[in-house]
């Protein structure tokens, strides 16, 4: 083995994936910076637009984001909910606030009528909150149940969508931990990295998205949401052989201070990335720069290793050297990350003044923990066949080949307790 070159090689690797790690958070700080869409009063942000909002279990948060999404400024909306079912324990939570709302706008609640086996439950909720569309709107919105999203949320997405280049626009999450568990601060860690990702690479995500109504059908998106795993990460090669772009909205970032378990979180980032798996263009690229990592790392080790066992000094502290700018080099980005969001999103932050670097040991070992945990997703993802996403297993044998194997609804039982529904066999929407 040539010695010299393998340390060239570590090191020349390190230095590559510290610089493309910096490039690509400069490039989040200028698109954070330079906003996105027209200016506010824009005609089109009062287009009539329409929320989908699908539901399986409660939230934590639940309330807080039903009663934002009923009391948006838009001048013409109406919002959709669909409940997993009348047994889900979501159904009563919305009812309840519904009851005691004044909503702005329109708002119907329905439970999912046909649970398909050819697609996602998510996917046959969002076709489900698209039926019977009025001709005249122009603006189709998603929401999830963890964005509690601000009274500009729907007026600032249909503003975005003014621009004829534009076909989704789309926030993101940001995980600001709320105690000191390592899942929690590890979640937080790994997600700075894949929101400056997504940014870049243009994957939009679903728990804030919009896109012009008239995608649906010149995308084909109907026909590919019946066959999907997830109704997000596809849009991008959609609306691209169209010309169109994924358009990000810093101003809507939403920050989640939820907790998680290391147990919970490894199965949530390999499904994440299982999403980009099968259908973004970019996941070859993400999942060879995730899986570099380690391969630099171990490879820097063995270098380091052996130069040790010739004595040659002046080689280990080269690479103990680059290894060392390295380590410190991730959290640094981690905080430049976090001063970025901040600036976009001062007023979800007001109350909360603590920044990540204040409880430093946890953030450091997040840091370190998330390349573990990022590793594991990476292989996890790349070789999945099955995946499960709220109590529900899917086989995924293909972009367009989704099974639904285990749909485990639960119905009210005596005592308190739930029981599985079997799965029913129903046509694709």
């Amino acid at each position: 083995m040539n010695v010299t070159l393998l340390e060239a090689a570590c090191l020349a690797a390190l230095l590559a994936i510290i610089v493309v790690q910096v490039v690509m958070v400069a490039r989040f700080a200028r698109l954070c910076g330079a906003g996105s869409g027209p200016p506010e009063g824009h005609a089109f942000g009062a287009a009539p637009a329409r929320i989908v909002l699908c539901l399986r279990g409660s939230d934590p948060f639940l309330g807080a984001t039903l009663r934002a999404a009923i009391d948006q400024d838009h001048p013409d909306y109406e919002l959709r909910v669909v409940v997993d079912s009348t047994a889900d324990p979501a159904w009563e939570e919305v009812q309840e606030v519904i009851a005691t709302a004044r909503p702005r706008g329109r708002v119907t609640v329905e439970p999912l009528e046909s649970r398909p086996v050819t697609s996602s439950l998510k996917c046959a909720s969002v076709l489900q909150g698209l039926r019977g569309l009025d001709p005249a709107t122009r603006v189709v919105a998603l929401l999830d149940a963890d964005v509690v999203p601000p009274r500009h949320w729907l007026r600032t997405l249909a503003e975005t969508l003014a621009d004829d280049g534009c076909g989704v626009a789309t926030g993101n999450r940001w995980y600001q931990p709320p105690d000191d568990g390592w899942g929690t601060w590890t979640r937080a860690a790994w997600n700075g990295g894949a929101l400056v990702q997504m940014v870049c690479f243009g994957i939009p995500w679903g728990g804030t998205l919009a896109l012009r109504s008239e995608l649906l059908e010149t995308a084909g998106l109907r026909r590919k949401w019946a066959e999907a795993f997830c109704e997000d990460t596809l849009l991008t090669a959609a609306i691209g052989e169209l010309g169109k772009r994924v358009v990000f909205v810093p101003s809507l970032i939403a920050v989640n201070r939820e907790s998680v378990t290391i147990a919970a979180l490894v199965p949530w980032i390999a499904r994440q990335l299982l999403t980009a798996r099968l259908y973004h263009p970019a996941w070859m690229p993400i999942a060879a720069f995730g899986l570099s990592v380690p391969v630099v790392l171990a490879a820097t080790g063995l270098a380091a290793l052996l130069a040790w066992g010739r004595n040659d000094w002046t080689s280990v502290g080269r690479l103990v050297a680059m290894a060392a700018a390295f380590a410190v080099a991730l959290p640094a980005l981690l905080v430049w990350i976090e001063s970025i969001v901040r600036r976009a999103i001062p007023a979800q932050f007001a109350a909360d003044g603590r920044r990540l670097p204040c409880r430093l040991p946890l953030m450091l070992a997040g840091v370190a923990l998330a390349q573990m945990v990022y590793v594991v997703a990476l292989v996890q993802a790349s070789l999945a066949r099955s995946s499960r996403w709220r109590g529900v297993t899917y086989s995924v044998l293909g972009p367009w080949r989704i099974r639904v194997v285990d749909d485990a609804t639960p119905e009210p039982a005596a005592g308190g307790s739930s029981r599985p529904r079997p799965l029913q066999a129903l046509q694709s929407l």
